[in-house]
């Protein structure tokens, strides 16, 4: 009788996707908080949510804010995604060309690609130049975990940074899993540390490159030592981006540890860590 009764559950919900009525348009759409949603994709992805939420586009995307997200669900199909972003268009040369639209609108990709078109265009702003700021161009395909992260607190990299410190919790020496040195590569730390929330230098590191690479910059995730009190050297990871001609370091890790703000830092200015020996890590 418990087979009956499950199997008429699981027939009943096949037949209740089947036969909604999806009044959804098939593809990403910019949803009014900025991001990129596709409620149809998201549905025949997903009928198990569609069966507890149904295909009302407001309630599927609301799920994905809420839980999706988190759950590793995708908002849109592979290969769709930034799509509408015309190749030329080079978000974060326009967020610092254009300080006024940021201050309004703030910099999230999508937003001020709609604001070139919608009023940028006529207004002759420049979406690039012979010197852009962000040279690499990446896709959320790329470093989808980073992607998902990024759509939930925002596509800035203060955020991300203060999210991996307020996120993440230590996980290290003497794990037989989590290897204290760099072989293994940056994607290798970054989904350990994106699945678990966790992790080691390498991880917290990573995980920023990737969330970085994505807003445009080109990080460097270093490979390299500390001195220990203790006398002699231990293995760390931190990240190097240069903006501006200038070098600056980006250390997650280092301000979960001791609190200190090791965001956009020099190497050394008072109060940072002593870098030693430290080369670019592989991906």
């Amino acid at each position: 009788m418990r087979k009956i009764i499950l199997t008429l559950a699981s027939l009943f919900a096949v037949l209740f996707i089947w036969n909604c009525d999806i009044r959804v348009e098939a593809y990403p759409k910019n949803m009014q908080d900025g991001y990129m949603f596709d409620a149809v994709y998201y549905a025949e992805t997903y009928p198990e949510v569609a069966f507890l939420f149904g295909n009302d586009e407001a309630s599927l995307y609301d799920h994905y804010r809420k839980a999706g997200y988190m759950e590793g669900r995708f908002p849109y199909a592979p290969g769709t995604t930034m799509s509408v972003l015309n190749e030329n268009f080079d978000a974060a040369y326009y967020a610092a060309l254009n300080p006024d639209v940021v201050a309004a609108l703030g910099n999230m990709p999508m937003i001020l690609f709609n604001h070139y078109v919608t009023f940028g265009m006529d207004e002759n702003r420049k979406t690039h130049g012979s010197n852009p700021i962000v040279m690499p161009k990446v896709t959320r395909w790329d470093y989808p975990q980073a992607a998902i992260v990024l759509d939930s607190i925002g596509w800035d990299m203060r955020t991300g940074y203060d999210w991996l410190v307020n996120t993440y919790t230590y996980y290290g020496h003497g794990k037989p899993d989590m290897p204290e040195e760099g072989s293994n590569g940056t994607k290798w730390f970054a989904e350990f540390g994106f699945t678990n929330l966790k992790g080691n230098c390498y991880v917290f590191a990573a995980s920023f490159y990737e969330m970085a690479k994505l807003m445009g910059y080109d990080p460097r995730q270093m490979d390299g030592k500390l001195p220990l009190r203790s006398g002699g050297y231990g293995p760390h990871s931190w990240d190097e981006i240069d903006i501006d001609g200038v070098t600056y370091v980006f250390d997650p890790e280092c301000t979960w540890a001791v609190g200190k703000d090791a965001f956009m830092v020099q190497y050394g200015a008072p109060g940072t860590w002593r870098y030693s020996f430290y080369s670019p890590m592989h991906e």
